[in-house]
């Protein structure tokens, strides 16, 4: 189940838009009801999936700063400094963007000894923040109610938010079904 619903906010992120800048003359593109003219030298609003298709080869340069192994860290410092029932404010695509970066670090550790330190940091830092921020989602989910739960969806990023009303609904159902009631 929870595959399924990571799946699903991994294509919320494909889909996302991200604005680009445009270096070669590509015609129009029609997403939705809008219409993007992507010409040389514009700078235009496309899917993620599509920006990051189209600056492999050069067409354009997503305009968005990418992760970096020192913005793990430092939102691990930020997560550690605030309360308990507060998130550091990350990157939408916080998450598919570690992975990816993950993937960048672990291939050029291949290679270059440096690179295979900074893959261990990485990892560790990407673990330590992921469990503080799985604790509190934790917290939140077994003593919030379900209105007081809702109020951190805005706070949280997608995956997150998925996981805090998946295992909200698990503990009611579970508490109902301990309880005997209906």
């Amino acid at each position: 189940m929870i595959k399924s619903l990571m799946d699903l906010a991994a294509y919320y992120h494909e889909l996302s838009p991200v604005k680009v800048a445009v270096f070669r003359d590509l015609g129009k593109l029609s997403v939705g009801e809008s219409t993007e003219l992507l010409s040389k030298g514009v700078e235009a609003t496309i899917p993620f999936w599509l920006a990051e298709l189209l600056s492999r080869d050069g067409s354009v340069e997503i305009k968005e700063n990418t992760l970096e192994t020192r913005d793990v860290a430092m939102a691990l410092i930020s997560e550690k400094g605030v309360g308990e029932r507060d998130f550091t404010k990350l990157k939408p695509r916080f998450y598919p963007e570690a992975r990816r970066l993950l993937s960048k670090v672990r291939e050029a550790s291949l290679k270059e000894p440096e690179a295979a330190v900074s893959l261990i940091k990485l990892e560790s830092n990407l673990d330590d923040l992921i469990q503080y921020r799985l604790r509190k989602l934790t917290k939140i989910a077994v003593l919030s109610r379900e209105e007081e739960a809702d109020e951190y969806i805005d706070k949280i990023l997608v995956e997150e938010a998925v996981f805090l009303k998946t295992l909200k609904t698990l503990i009611s159902e579970w508490r109902w079904a301990v309880s005997g009631r209906k």
